[in-house]
């Protein structure tokens, strides 16, 4: 009887191992039947490959300063700002449209993926969501821009940073007069496609001669422009017809908060210098090298002005 009680009690065990068992048996078939609907993507030496982290000395930085308390504003849209409450410390949608405040709040695409960037490159700063784009309307988007501008100088933005197309000469000189007013106020500004001056203008790991592009000037740092946050399956080689021309992760929108997060980081370590100041460490404490990107068909491309956080970091301690 002992040893028929004791086969009882295994019973209820083996059935659920069993179960179990059949349930893996049964994920593995819906898996496998999913992979040939939607074939998993692989990619060549994706574990060896170039990063933010060791192209520009990121994690010697991060022993040092993750940008605390510094506050930075992304003049962007689609932020999905109630939706990742946890990522913003504040914010405004500019462009009194309402389907534009809807996509601010709830909508997780650009300014989202520009804010994720950068916390991962200041961890510890304070990120502030603007909704200023105006798609098909350039004259509103700036527009929203200097009201955003001028909503940052008036509530201690430290930095700004900003990923659309270059502004028309149409409306150049009124936005101009807006940044130029951030920076007196001690506001950093880093923008692409954006010549002025006073800007810090950030380019990808290309030799801008050679690129076709006009800012009116030779950007001032060179920044990886590849950025595995986002990806987009259903525009990948090979899964759909007529879309040969997208690169996975290629990301020239991210080199501006990314180079944020740079400013951000020297910030938290010393806050009293100028605009200017920043930019130039950045430039100074740059280094050089050959650059192959075999997906864009670049080949040992001569690439100067990389930053390098980590050396920006320690030349600010030493000598300031």
């Amino acid at each position: 009887m002992k040893g028929n009680k004791k086969k009882i009690k295994k019973l209820p065990i083996i059935l659920a191992i069993l179960l179990l068992l059949s349930l893996s048996g049964n994920i593995w078939l819906v898996v496998t039947y999913l992979n040939k609907i939607l074939p998993p993507i692989y990619f060549f030496n994706a574990n060896t490959r170039d990063t933010y982290f060791n192209i520009h000395n990121i994690n010697e930085a991060h022993e040092i300063s993750k940008g605390e308390g510094i506050k930075i504003g992304i003049l962007d849209w689609a932020f999905g700002f109630l939706e990742h409450e946890k990522l913003y410390s504040g914010g405004s949608d500019f462009t009194n449209i309402p389907s534009n405040l809807y996509g601010f709040n709830h909508t997780s695409e650009h300014g989202f993926w520009m804010a994720s960037t950068l916390r991962e490159i200041a961890p510890q700063s304070e990120i502030y969501a603007l909704g200023t784009f105006v798609p098909n309307d350039e004259g509103k988007w700036v527009d929203a821009l200097i009201e955003a501008i001028n909503w940052s100088i008036n509530n201690g933005i430290d930095i700004l940073t900003l990923s659309h197309q270059q502004i028309s000469p149409e409306n150049r000189g009124r936005f101009d007069e807006a940044v130029d007013r951030a920076i007196e106020h001690g506001i950093v500004t880093v923008f692409i496609h954006y010549g002025n001056p006073n800007n810090i203008l950030p380019y990808g790991l290309f030799d801008y001669g050679n690129t076709g592009d006009n800012y009116g000037r030779t950007p001032d740092v060179s920044i990886f422009h590849y950025d595995y946050s986002t990806f987009f399956p259903v525009l990948y080689h090979g899964l759909f017809p007529n879309v040969e021309s997208y690169v996975p992760f290629l990301s020239m929108s991210s080199i501006s908060p990314v180079v944020a997060g740079f400013v951000a980081i020297l910030k938290n370590v010393n806050n009293s210098l100028t605009p200017l100041e920043y930019k130039q460490i950045l430039i100074d404490t740059s280094y050089s090298m050959y650059y192959t990107d075999k997906e864009l068909e670049i080949e040992d491309s001569y690439i100067e002005n990389i930053v390098d956080i980590g050396n920006a970091v320690k030349y600010l301690q030493e000598n300031y």
